[in-house]
């Protein structure tokens, strides 16, 4: 049996590790670039954080034409024309619809700042009513770890998961499990993607995917992305919460 004194030592290694995901300035990934070759716009949001940048790369990549949100646009210069950016605040109503409009699929990977409250649950209110206005139906969403969804089976490392982001990150976990209510309730096609730790790694190998509990405490960025816009060719997961973990 693990004496208390060990539990403790591993609760205050893992929180240590277990914050919101490093930020990595989108200059610093090489935006891979193609022509336009899909059909599919997406519209994404948080372009300028580390997921979001793994994401355009991807994007670019792929052949896929792409409209951005950013406050600062000037962020996304290296992008040259290859997207289109709308410049805005993702709390405005206004401003969300008009990143939509053009678009057949929408993506958000803003992440847990811990100083707005609520954000996460207010962009996706927002989104998912300038679906509904536009007739969007598709909408995936990066989430965390430790959100809930019916019908969870938690191995020991998923209860892990869920017990480090209640200690280190209350506020942001009631953020992201309201943000699943939204999209619970909100009648579009919906996939919530739950992920620990995101690191910012190329893509390696396949992630490991599980609908009833988080498989690993980290996953590579790269292998996020990937997965993202293997949904947005061919949805397998719609109106679900699939863990993600890289091996």
């Amino acid at each position: 049996m693990v004496c208390r004194s060990a539990l403790v030592l591993l609760i205050l290694l893992l929180v240590a590790c277990a914050g919101p995901q490093d930020r990595l300035a989108p200059a610093e990934i090489t935006a891979d670039r193609a022509p336009v070759t899909r059909d599919t716009t997406i519209a994404l949001l948080g372009g300028t954080g580390m997921v979001g940048g793994y994401l355009l790369r991807e994007a670019l990549a792929a052949g896929y034409p792409l409209r951005v949100l950013s406050r600062s646009p000037g962020r996304l210069d290296y992008l040259g024309d290859r997207v289109t950016v709308v410049q805005g605040d993702a709390r405005e109503p206004a401003v969300i619809e008009r990143l939509l409009r053009g678009a057949d699929i929408v993506v958000t990977a803003i992440g847990p700042t811990g100083s707005e409250q609520m954000l996460s649950t207010a962009v996706s209110g927002n989104v998912v009513a300038a679906m509904k206005s536009l007739g969007i139906q598709r909408y995936i969403v990066v989430s965390g770890g430790a959100v809930v969804v019916p019908g969870d089976q938690r191995s020991f490392t998923g209860w892990w998961v869920r017990q480090l982001a209640r200690l280190r990150y209350p506020s942001i976990l009631r953020d992201k499990q309201a943000e699943y209510d939204v999209l619970a309730a909100s009648g579009i096609d919906w996939t919530l993607v739950r992920c620990p730790l995101i690191a910012a790694e190329d893509y390696q190998r396949e992630p490991r995917i599980s609908l009833t509990t988080p498989t690993d405490f980290h996953l590579r960025a790269g292998e996020l992305a990937r997965f993202i816009l293997e949904e947005v060719e061919v949805p397998q997961y719609r109106r679900e919460g699939p863990f993600l973990g890289s091996r």
